[in-house]
């Protein structure tokens, strides 16, 4: 069998356990797991699911869905104050990162980004073939657009900007975003999946920048994370490239249903991120108080949370796992091997984690003086 000698040492995208599996793994039962490690909503959207219900067997899921999408475009035209014809729907937001990197990257060319980011930028630049720059954010884990600027050659096809950033909670100056569309010709694409807990968007500049691009998903906020739709906000030169590379029927026929109505019946978003933004603040402040922990500041729907070192930070992931709270650390991250991010649920999670978070460290600290005596 042949195979690319390029994805000889690619290193694929780490994939999360199942919730069965993590329960299996501690020895207890899957309804005591809680996942504070895939930034979602804690909530499934009830009534959309309801309707949905009704509508099933009317479904014609004998046939192939409509593959403009029409319906799904009015809507998100409506929600995102964006032309319909300038939106292409995605199987979930890591598909439109695909459709980007297939559309203006190949062998030969790189993409820019800030890190650390999102890793499914560099997954997807490199199963392109393309070479994938990686830009080290400032110590307060920001980053200016000059830095990026500096890295850019006559071989960058493509920025990729996370906004507000996965896994630090950071948001990115409009102003960086200017300058990256006003002095260089690459694609500079904007990933907003959670734009609905910042409250920020690049969309407004479309207008004024034919090189940008923004994706979007109703995984995070609208709670339709197992339903996988995304969608890019783009202008009439990216769209054309776009719709070149985006493969027909990628989203269901039941996936277009829900997302159709989720978007007729949105009220509850604004009520759920209510609830989460208000939610991390006052986690925000609780873990603020615990000694030997920096909480970095968040627009998004999680916190990254620093240790005083990498061997209390795994040694607090483990400890939290064995309770039945699941976290994301960053193992082989240099920049953040001692970090934990913590996704944002309910109420009573939280308080769950907190309580866990706080025997977890009594029990590292107890430990660790006696291993360095």
């Amino acid at each position: 069998m042949r195979r690319r000698d390029d994805l000889t040492s690619f290193e694929p995208y780490s994939w999360e356990p199942s919730t069965e599996e993590i329960a299996r793994s501690v020895g207890l039962r899957p309804s005591r797991i809680v996942r504070m490690d895939t930034n979602v909503s804690p909530h499934a959207p009830v009534e959309v699911l309801e309707e949905l219900a009704k509508r099933l067997p009317r479904l014609k899921v004998n046939q192939y869905p409509d593959t403009s999408y029409r319906e799904l475009r009015e809507l998100l035209a409506d929600y995102t104050d964006w032309d319909q014809e300038l939106i292409v729907p995605t199987n979930g937001a890591d598909e439109g990162i695909d459709i980007i990197s297939s559309a203006f990257l190949k062998a030969g060319l790189e993409a820019v980004s800030p890190v650390p980011t999102y890793s499914y930028f560099r997954v997807s630049t490199e199963l392109q073939g393309a070479r994938f720059v990686p830009v080290e954010r400032d110590e307060d884990l920001g980053f200016t657009a000059e830095r990026l600027l500096e890295r850019c050659g006559r071989d960058t096809a493509v920025f990729w900007i996370c906004d507000p950033n996965n896994p630090t909670g950071n948001p990115v100056d409009e102003r960086t975003v200017r300058r990256l569309c006003e002095e260089t010709e690459a694609l500079v694409v904007v990933d907003e999946a959670y734009f609905e807990f910042s409250g920020r968007t690049s969309v407004r500049l479309l207008r004024d920048y034919p090189n940008l691009c923004v994706i979007r998903t109703l995984s995070k906020a609208f709670g339709l994370a197992g339903l996988r739709v995304g969608y890019v906000l783009c202008t009439e030169e990216v769209v054309r490239e776009l719709n070149k590379a985006r493969p027909p029927n990628s989203l269901g026929t039941v996936n277009v249903a829900g997302a159709v109505i989720a978007l007729r019946n949105r009220a509850y978003v604004a009520e759920v991120v209510e609830e989460i933004v208000g939610e991390r603040e006052r986690l925000f402040g609780e873990l603020s108080r615990i000694e030997g922990l920096k909480v970095f500041p968040s627009s998004a729907n999680f916190l990254l949370i620093r240790f005083r070192g990498e061997e209390e930070a795994v040694a607090v992931k483990e400890r939290l796992l064995r309770r039945g709270i699941v976290v994301r650390a960053f193992p082989g991250n240099p920049r953040l091997k001692d970090c934990i991010r913590v996704t944002v649920c309910s109420r009573r999670e939280n308080e769950r984690f907190l309580r866990s978070l706080r025997e977890a460290l009594e029990e590292v600290r107890q430990v660790q003086p006696r291993r360095a005596a």
